[in-house]
């Protein structure tokens, strides 16, 4: 007889998911609002999310179809992604510009072609839309990875974790070996790439173990008592909040990638359970879902809380309250239009394999 979690991840869509988008997005705003919270564990844990939810996706249709359908794949990624990131680029580009403050035409083209990780590499992680890096190096993951899977699902199937695994630690140890044998600074380490592939890759690697009956009942030995996701909570924060700076750049952000996707494990078996019902209340789910824009506008929506008079908390009220309804303009008047004209997803779910292969 099968794991619950194994049956619980033949479903189409899976309970918390939009509750853990919430939160990531939540602490990047409390980072950005100035509060002493790590933003970029927010941004690590949707590396993690989208490395995992595009693999689950990948996987379904290699099992039903024995191919990826690339096409379509990079249809429904451009209808889901671009509407709302060229809208929020046209509308930054032209309120700078009505500010008197043009981009120079490297940032506008940086924006254009998702480089901005990489012009933050060389240019520093400064300007209206620097925190598009994350979105560039999600989106060169959704270039390459579909192709990547291809070459892997030639390999015996029990190779595919461990060639993921790899990848993984080749990734951290670029990273290191840039960091603190080449010299490199921080500001590429922290944007590029290959230096920040292994948390997207070790969400990929979590999904393919996931697959199989019998990591879905080590997955539920993680999640016995309902409290000891706090316990990786407080982990991710010893690991962010403790470690030297050259450990943060070289290993760190691995471990942190590590303990996020060990929280998503424990979160995926504790769905529902008392003390985590929250994450799939509405209103958390509805923030959930509009979690993307909200990344985008966060930064314009904050800032122009800053400027309204009254106290620090007001502010910092006032610019969430704007950020959010910045984020729903885009998800009711543009995204969610688009995504009804596109073609619709196959009913796929990975198909869980009670022996090894």
């Amino acid at each position: 007889m099968g794991s619950p979690l194994a049956e619980r991840l033949t479903r189409p869509c899976l309970p918390a998911l939009d509750g853990l988008r919430a939160v990531a997005v939540g602490v990047v705003i409390a980072y950005h609002l100035g509060l002493p919270i790590p933003g970029d564990l927010g941004v690590t844990g949707f590396f993690v999310l989208s490395g995992f939810l595009i693999t689950r996706l990948l996987l379904a249709e290699l099992d039903a179809t024995g191919g990826i359908d690339l096409g379509r794949f990079y249809l429904r990624r451009s209808a889901r992604i671009f509407p709302a990131y060229f809208a929020f680029l046209a509308g930054s580009a032209l309120l700078d510009a009505v500010r008197g403050e043009p981009w120079p035409g490297q940032l506008l083209l940086a924006g254009a072609l998702y480089a901005v990780n990489y012009y933050n590499a060389f240019h520093g992680h400064e300007g209206p839309i620097a925190h598009a890096w994350s979105l560039a190096v999600e989106e060169q993951f959704y270039l390459l990875w579909p192709l990547g899977l291809l070459l892997l699902w030639r390999l015996p199937r029990h190779w595919i974790g461990p060639a993921l695994g790899a990848l993984v630690l080749g990734s951290m140890a670029w990273r290191t070996w840039c960091f603190l044998g080449l010299g490199v600074g921080p500001q590429y380490v922290y944007n590029a790439f290959e230096t920040r592939m292994d948390a997207l890759a070790l969400g990929c690697l979590l999904a393919v173990l996931l697959v199989r009956d019998r990591w879905c009942r080590v997955a539920e030995r993680l999640a016995r008592r309902t409290w000891w996701p706090l316990l990786t909570v407080a982990l991710v924060g010893i690991s962010r909040g403790l470690g030297s700076r050259a450990y943060h750049y070289a290993v760190g952000f691995t471990v942190d990638a590590a303990l996020l996707a060990l929280l998503l494990t424990q979160l995926l078996v504790l769905a529902g359970r008392p003390g985590w019902t929250w994450l799939d209340w509405e209103p958390v789910r509805w923030l959930g879902r509009i979690s993307y824009p909200l990344y985008l506008w966060h930064l314009l929506g904050t800032g122009l809380g800053r400027h309204l008079p009254g106290p620090v908390w007001l502010q910092a009220l006032a610019g969430i309250l704007v950020s959010v309804a910045l984020a729903a303009g885009s998800w009711y008047l543009i995204e969610r239009p688009v995504l009804r004209l596109r073609a619709p997803a196959p009913a796929l779910v990975p198909k869980p394999q009670p022996q090894p292969g």
